[in-house]
């Protein structure tokens, strides 16, 4: 393989020159070309663009207020259920406990009023001749 130092070999010119003394008055050629006047400057916040942002704002708002009960409603739903699972499942909470957490409010909610007279109940004990399992139980 040859030997190739940059030093040596004949250096290659672009073929491109500029004219003597073109750079000298460059600054002022460009300067005299550009426009006299100042350019009107357009905001990007125009105040049209403002009022439609908002009246925007406010039709999803107006849409989004019905949605919204029916979906914190189904929530607590799913917070319910999650929270009778819980409590079935853990057999370390005992009835006390739980008896102890329970409000008057929710006392009242689980009361529950049954109207039987006594004859309905005489006709139902007649007619179901395991009698001596309900007076044992």
């Amino acid at each position: 393989m040859k030997n190739f130092k940059l030093g040596n070999e004949p250096k290659i010119t672009s073929g491109f020159t500029t004219p003597d003394g073109y750079f000298d008055s460059f600054s002022e050629k460009v300067l005299a070309q550009l426009p006299k006047q100042e350019t009107k400057v357009i905001s990007i916040f125009s105040s049209k663009k403002v009022w439609y942002f908002a009246a925007a704002a406010i039709l999803i708002l107006m849409l989004s207020i019905p949605l919204f009960p029916k979906y914190s409603n189904q929530q607590e739903e799913i917070d319910t259920a999650t929270l009778e699972n819980y409590i079935a499942y853990q057999s370390n909470i005992s009835e006390e406990e739980i008896v102890n957490l329970l409000d008057q409010d929710d006392l009242d909610k689980m009361k529950l009023d049954f109207n039987i007279d006594d004859a309905t109940i005489e006709d139902a004990l007649k007619s179901n001749s395991n009698l001596e399992q309900y007076l044992i139980d």
